[in-house]
Parts: C-alpha cells; sequence; structure tokens
C-alpha cells in the first residue's frame, strides 16, 4: 500500500469527524483522497480543488520568512460546519483535511475555537512518514 493511502486510511480510521482527505502535489493536483461513506459535500469539489491550490500557493508564500519562525507545521481555517487543515508533507506534496466542526459533547456554550486533535493528527502523519 502507497504510504499517502496509508496516512488517510489512518487518519479516517482515528478521527469520525474527518469528512474528507486529500494528498496533493507541488501543483495542487490529487495524487490520494478520500472520503467518508456517509457524508455529503458541503463544497462543490471543484471549488475544493481551488482550495487546495490557494492552499499550496500559501505554504509557498510562507516558506519566505521560514528563517524567521521556522517551518510550518498546520494551518486551520474554521468555519461554523466545517474545519479545513493544511499540513505540508516532506516531499513537496500537502495534506488536507476536512472535519465536522462539531461541538464537544461536553460543552454547552458555542465554543468554535476548540482543537482539531492536531497533536494525534500530526503523529499519525510521522508514524507515515517515517515509513520508507
Amino acid at each position: 500500500m502507497e504510504k499517502h493511502e496509508t496516512l488517510l486510511n489512518m487518519l479516517m480510521d482515528f478521527n469520525k469527524s474527518i469528512r474528507f482527505a486529500v494528498v496533493s502535489d507541488k501543483k495542487g493536483e490529487i495524487l490520494w483522497h478520500t472520503q467518508r461513506e456517509d457524508v455529503k459535500n458541503i463544497v462543490p469539489y471543484e471549488e475544493t480543488k481551488k482550495t487546495l491550490l490557494r492552499a499550496k500557493h500559501a505554504w509557498e508564500d510562507n516558506l519566505k520568512i521560514k528563517d524567521d519562525v521556522g517551518s510550518g507545521l498546520y494551518s486551520i481555517t474554521s468555519y461554523e460546519k466545517i474545519k479545513r487543515i493544511s499540513i505540508p508533507l516532506d516531499d513537496e506534496n500537502m495534506l488536507f483535511i476536512s472535519m465536522n466542526n462539531n461541538l464537544p459533547s461536553k460543552t454547552k456554550t458555542k465554543s468554535y475555537g476548540h482543537v482539531a486533535e492536531m497533536g494525534k493528527i500530526l503523529s499519525i502523519v510521522d508514524f507515515v512518514k517515517s515509513k520508507k
């Protein structure tokens, strides 16, 4: 199994809030993707492809300040319904995840700023990266 396919499968198994996950190349082209079967697209597929390209360009722009702030780890854009997460991968590829933006079950008030379990997501990314 290819490492990007392994990465996407592990992410989907780990977190049921993940709706859609993609690995794209340096041109923003989709190499691997997966979508949860019981989930409808909120954003049309063509618009998601445009978002991938914009995210990829943003990561390229961020390289200009790498010497000042260090390497980028991830970026989260949060909307009322979903979170979109982009993570640069070692091979100039990018991981893009769309997650439900549900409030934790124990939360009594609106709190859209809750963490998307990034520590666990990054652990899976690092684990798959370490496999040759």
